[in-house]
């Protein structure tokens, strides 16, 4: 049975790996040991940037959202519509529209985001409205876009739009303070 010994020194490749050992000094470990750290940190810092900047966003929409829910029936608050207030809304979409020349055929209020009652605080749902439109569809793209952009208190996303050669539908998300 061979020993470690005896393939030691039989093998000349294991003598010149730690031949190779042997010359390295303390001295050259040591910034061997100091550059791997600075690489390592280095990389840290590169990879916890973006992580940390999506962080404070984060907790900055946190603290508007609950800056708003404290605030109750505030200033803030009190610039989002009602829910008495979305046959409005729908009357101004319509309109935004028909400004473009695009006939609304049909609409159909599809979801009320409502959520239980866990009191008297001021809550913000959603409802989902489906439009039927006729029309070009240079003048639906350019009404979504108004609709989207519009800035007077109302909060409106486009959830979905479907064009065909007649004209196409579109699903609207709009938003508004329940109490």
């Amino acid at each position: 049975m061979a020993s470690f010994f005896s393939v030691y020194k039989s093998d000349p490749s294991l003598a010149t790996s730690t031949s190779l050992l042997q010359r390295l000094s303390l001295r050259s470990v040591k910034g061997i040991a100091v550059g791997f750290l600075l690489a390592v940190c280095l990389e840290f810092l590169l990879l916890w940037q973006p992580t940390y900047h999506q962080l404070r966003s984060l907790q900055n929409e946190k603290n508007y959202w609950q800056q708003v829910l404290n605030l109750g029936a505030g200033d803030q608050v009190s610039t989002m519509p009602t829910l008495e207030q979305l046959p409005e809304i729908i009357e101004q979409c319509r309109s935004a529209f028909a400004k473009e020349g695009v006939d609304v055929v049909s609409l159909n209020v599809e979801h009320f985001g409502e959520r239980p009652e866990i009191g008297d605080v001021v809550r913000v749902d959603y409802s989902l409205v489906r439009l039927h439109l006729r029309g070009n569809w240079e003048g639906i793209v350019i009404s979504l876009k108004a609709l989207e952009e519009t800035t007077q208190d109302i909060s409106i996303h486009v959830q979905e739009a479907v064009l065909d050669s007649d004209g196409g539908e579109t699903l609207l998300q709009i938003y508004f303070v329940s109490q």
